[in-house]
């Protein structure tokens, strides 16, 4: 079974839910793909000013992989516009074609032994009116339901901190040390263009000593990340081009805390 065949048969059928005024479902044709590509420009480049340099040209957020990836998109009934997207690489068409993007940023040992029993999640994005969290919900019901249908086991993906202040990248993973996140079944070392220069020590051990200052720096979407349960897989790196710091996380949909699987949508 070749790539496009395997994405056909998780993607059927495309719908996958609705709720209220929203619907979650696949990007099924060129257009849908491409207006899910334009509200990452939106957000990525036009809100936050980052992003793909590249995308300016033509208003779209595209790179190498999307092609081989299913797009989640949340559709606003009302409108039939996408509000919020996830792009979601499954593991079997990683092994066939290009890879996972975390490698990009990564060198990973232990991949190769989960990757056919993985998805990777990435470039999320939420359109600016619609973050109340009922969009989100949709779009993490929508993973769970990929999960099930594809039966695979774990999730990885390159989680973003809005700041490229070593300090704080740095101190978070100390941080994730202390507290038990870092991950067992995968290391990840930093790609070369990738490293993340290192802070003084006094700078890290200022950033640890507050409290809200550790919390206030991870967004909420790696906040839900770990509460799920999601490990810290290695370093932090630097990612210039969309001017984050990153971290890979791994999430065993396995272990899920029995609060958050139904939530999740996942069956245990």
């Amino acid at each position: 079974m070749d790539f496009t065949q395997i994405l056909k048969k998780i993607s059927s059928p495309a719908i996958l839910g609705e709720k209220e005024q929203f619907l979650i479902k696949f990007a099924e044709t060129e257009e849908e793909i491409e207006e899910t590509l334009r509200l990452r420009y939106r957000v990525f480049n036009l809100e936050q000013g980052k992003g793909l340099n590249s995308a300016s040209s033509n208003g779209i957020d595209r790179d190498e992989f999307d092609k081989f990836c299913l797009h989640l998109m949340v559709v606003e009934k009302k409108s039939a516009s996408p509000v919020g997207t996830y792009r979601i690489h499954l593991g079997p068409v990683a092994n066939a074609a290009m890879g996972f993007y975390s490698a990009r940023e990564y060198h990973i040992k232990g991949l190769e032994s989960i990757a056919a029993e993985t998805i990777e999640v990435g470039r999320s994005c939420v359109a600016p009116e619609y973050r109340n969290g009922a969009v989100v919900a949709l779009l993490w019901g929508g993973i769970g339901e990929v999960l099930l249908r594809s039966k695979l086991k774990y999730l990885i993906g390159c989680v973003s901190l809005e700041t490229t202040e070593p300090a704080a990248g740095w101190g978070l993973y100390r941080y994730f040390q202390m507290t038990n996140k870092i991950c067992d079944i995968l290391s990840a070392s930093p790609s070369t263009k990738y490293r993340l220069p290192q802070p003084s020590e006094a700078e890290m051990e200022n950033f640890l000593a507050e409290q809200r200052q550790i919390t206030k720096c991870i967004p909420p979407l790696f906040k839900g990340y770990l509460r799920l349960g999601a490990k810290v897989c290695g370093e932090p790196v630097l990612d210039r081009e969309f001017g984050t710091i990153d971290f890979l996380i791994l999430l065993n949909t396995a272990k899920l805390p029995s609060r958050y699987s139904r939530h999740f949508n996942v069956e245990k």
